[in-house]
């Protein structure tokens, strides 16, 4: 098992990432990237630094793991505006500093893992539990809920400014990864920062409306379709649904609204966990969901997946698995619910 790591064990880390960035030369280039298929913390923790960094007078670039853009619920922030694709970088690019944000594999960084690795000095900052170490100098806090509140509560420790626009990001990747303040890592502490992040400029009103308030219409059939194959598993102790990319093309849905649609269907009552199955002309990917009393974390460990213990998700190892093999493979480690 990892070890738990808090906030409190990365003052060392901290300082020295502080003696990173005050030593570097005012032409350093840094490079700031998070996972690929950014969610809002993703997106939140790259655009919270970003804004910090470059208020401070360093050369920072916002690179996307994807050579696809901004997500569109993510687009209102104005720091998206400056985010790179990989392809639009010349190949040869070396960064001086790279800091990975919420990728605690290497593998996640996808088209931006090329620049990872040429990079001078290498830095992740996270909240997720790392098992395969991939830069010189880690910030892990597995008790933080989201990687932008870990960044949020950095910034003093590394000389930066809280700014309005970065806590208008920072609050986006809060409240998405805490599920608008309902998940269980909803602490005392978040309720704090968030309170902090508002005092400073985050309007919530606003962002809870372009992130949840809005919708096309086209999102709105493919939550009515997952929500019409829903089907009770292990004696009504899962929940599952599916959905395939012929769906979306169907549909004509973007898949940058197909973040969370898990949500929809971890509400049933009576169940201990939720599964939302996707298969993909390049594979298949899975959601895991429970209320808290279960680690969904430890079965998706068991495929290559990770996350934490309420929230956890796999991109499938056998890319030629349906959605039926991979529920099947799923069902005996997911909840057992009582036999008649």
């Amino acid at each position: 098992m990892l070890a738990s790591l808090t906030r409190a064990d990365t003052v060392a880390a901290t300082s020295a990432l502080r003696g990173l960035l005050e030593g570097l030369p005012p032409e350093a280039r840094i490079a700031l990237c998070a996972h690929t298929r950014p969610d809002g913390d993703a997106i939140g923790s790259v655009a919270v630094l970003y804004s910090a960094l470059t208020a401070a007078g360093y050369q920072a670039t916002a690179l996307l793991a994807d050579n696809v853009g901004v997500p569109q619920a993510y687009r209102f922030l104005p720091q998206t505006t400056s985010f790179v694709i990989p392809s639009h970088l010349d190949a040869s690019t070396v960064f001086d500093l790279f800091i990975a944000l919420d990728t605690p594999d290497f593998a996640r960084l996808g088209e931006a893992g090329a620049f990872c690795k040429a990079a001078k000095t290498r830095v992740l900052i996270d909240h997720h539990p790392q098992r395969n170490p991939y830069t010189e100098l880690t910030i892990v806090a597995t008790d933080a809920a989201a990687t932008g509140q870990l960044i949020w509560g950095l910034l003093p420790e590394l000389g930066l400014e809280r700014s309005a626009a970065a806590a208008r990001a920072a609050y986006v990747a809060l409240v998405s990864d805490t599920g608008r303040f309902a998940f269980s890592n909803t602490d005392d502490q978040v309720l704090a920062d968030a309170a902090a992040m508002v005092g400073a400029g985050a309007d919530p009103a606003a962002i809870a409306d372009r992130l949840f308030g809005t919708k096309p219409l086209a999102a709105l059939k493919l939550d009515e379709l997952i929500l019409s194959r829903i089907t009770l598993e292990n004696e009504g102790a899962v929940v599952a649904s599916w959905y395939r990319s012929e769906d979306l093309e169907r549909l004509k849905v973007s898949s940058d609204w197909t973040e969370n649609l898990v949500d929809l269907i971890r509400v049933v009552a009576g169940t201990q966990a939720a599964v939302l199955l996707v298969e993909g002309s390049r594979g298949g990917r899975v959601s895991l969901r429970s209320g808290g009393a279960f680690d969904v974390s430890a079965v998706a460990a068991h495929f290559g997946g990770g996350g934490h213990f309420a929230a956890a998700g796999i991109t499938w190892p056998d890319k030629t698995a349906s959605c039926a093999d991979m529920l099947a493979a799923l069902l005996p480690l997911l909840p057992m619910g009582p036999t008649a």
